[in-house]
């Protein structure tokens, strides 16, 4: 057995090579450029036609945005299955395992179906006549996947997590009748730019001639102009956070708090934990999404009512360990800050806080800094195992400014280490920085990653 695991393992390994291969064969210079010039996306919708065109058999919502595309698509994905739906999730990336992209009801595909899906899609796709300064993107290819093995296991609804765009974005070829609008800032502008109005287009591309109903989380007033001319246009019903609904966070007993939403005369609750109470306003865009999901299959017209208490957000303001308590989340611009200043404020530790920081160049090091500095003790400035990433700033000058001492170790399984011994178990240890490192943390404390629910998702087993 233990040997046929591994010979699994190996092909799952080959398999994930191979859908990079299209990609890479690719020179870079050929890659380079606005998103609406290099890129196509028509590849992606070129498969799902040659694998038998699953997306169009299923009911499929579309998630986008600037910040927490993620989270929104895992709570939508979360409200709807304590609803009793089978749901299928796609996300990306992944933080340790590749196979956390493709979920049903929470659970990764097991390898068995990752290599049997992947052999199918790669199959397809060797009849495809693909001019030399074109590729398949990668994430399209695994959509793909995700969708074959969604229709395979008839799920009832699936949410689809799309990359940095949506016009120009393979796994905007997914046909989806729902789409979910999450913040939208003035990001990835040498992609998707050159000004945040064009950011602003490229995002929309997510309504499609299929897509019925958009759910928007609160916009700037720049960004909130632009997205309802565009619905206004494309006669797509719309609900927009703090102009169509509200939310309230209401405290509980032991821990426990319900986050209402009130949208068109009716009052929709989750019953959160205090991580996920947080994200408050996210739960009440994704309570307000599911109910358009649920009338659209006819389903129930009537208020939600869930418990999320069970419900882990990977690497999201998730404890993974007490006796230090640690704290591991991708906060890499001042808003992520905040909510890590929320929860301490929420928790109030008694012992000392240091911030291990992995922020490579183009994120906002500084912001995160000036906003954590009055309420930790040391910063510890790290890089992650990405070897595409770069860590040329130092930081030492900013923190002293700030007032609060600093330490520079390059290596992060020694910085991680380091901090972990160091601190006493009444401490506070706040692992934040870009996603590759939010993995590293969680590979090293032996965070399990198959599910997103319970134990499953819970504290790691220990620093190894």
């Amino acid at each position: 057995m233990e040997r046929e695991a591994t010979q699994l393992e190996q092909e799952v390994t080959k398999m994930i090579t191979w859908i990079f291969e299209s990609y890479t064969r690719v020179p870079a210079v050929k890659r380079a450029g606005y998103d609406r010039d290099v890129r196509h996306p028509e590849w992606t919708r070129w498969l799902l036609d040659a694998v038998g065109r699953p997306d169009e058999s299923m009911y499929n919502v579309a998630v986008t945005g600037s910040k927490g595309k993620g989270t929104h698509a895992i709570l939508l994905a979360a409200v709807l299955e304590r609803l009793g739906l089978r749901v299928g999730l796609f996300t990306s990336p992944h933080l340790v395992d590749f196979l956390e992209r493709i979920r049903i009801n929470g659970l990764t595909v097991p390898n068995e179906d990752f290599v049997r899906l992947a052999r199918c899609v790669k199959l397809a796709a060797r009849d495809a006549r693909l001019p030399s300064d074109e590729y398949f993107g990668p994430v399209g290819l695994v959509a793909v996947m995700a969708s074959l093995w969604f229709r395979e296991q008839k799920t009832d609804v699936n949410v689809f997590e799309l990359g940095r765009g949506a016009l120009h974005d393979d796994v905007n070829q997914v046909v989806h009748q729902g789409a979910l609008l999450t913040p939208i800032f003035p990001e990835h502008l040498d992609k998707l730019g050159p000004t945040w109005s064009d950011v602003v287009r490229e995002k929309l591309g997510v309504i499609t001639a299929q897509t019925k109903w958009a759910v928007s989380y609160t916009q700037a007033p720049e960004v909130e102009g632009q997205i309802a001319a565009h619905f206004g246009d494309c006669k797509v019903t719309s609900r927009l956070l703090g102009r169509d609904f509200s939310y309230e966070l209401v405290n509980g007993t032991g821990g426990a708090q319900t986050v209402y939403a009130h949208a068109e005369g009716v009052k929709h609750r989750a019953v959160v934990g205090p991580e996920l109470a947080l994200y408050a306003g996210n739960v009440a865009v994704s309570l307000v999404a599911a109910h358009h999901v649920l009338k659209s299959l006819k389903r129930s017209g009537d208020a939600i009512e869930v418990n999320l208490s069970g419900l882990r957000l990977p690497g999201r303001m998730q404890v993974i360990s007490k006796e230090p308590t640690c704290l591991v989340d991708g906060a890499i611009h001042a808003v992520n800050a905040q909510f890590v200043v929320k929860w301490l404020k929420a928790v109030q530790p008694t012992g000392k806080i240091t911030a291990v920081l992995s922020l490579p160049d183009d994120k906002d090091a500084v912001g995160v800094i000036s906003t954590l500095a009055p309420y930790v003790h040391a910063f510890v400035f790290t890089t992650s195992s990405n070897p595409h990433l770069r860590y040329t700033r130092d930081y030492t000058a900013v923190a002293t400014e700030q007032g609060v001492q600093s330490f520079v170790e390059p290596d992060v399984e020694i910085a991680v280490h380091r901090a972990r011994d160091a601190a006493h178990k009444e401490d506070t240890l706040l692992f934040l920085g870009t996603q590759s490192y939010v993995g590293d943390v969680l590979r090293l404390f032996d965070v399990p990653t198959q599910s997103l629910w319970g134990n499953g998702f819970g504290q790691g087993r220990g620093l190894h």
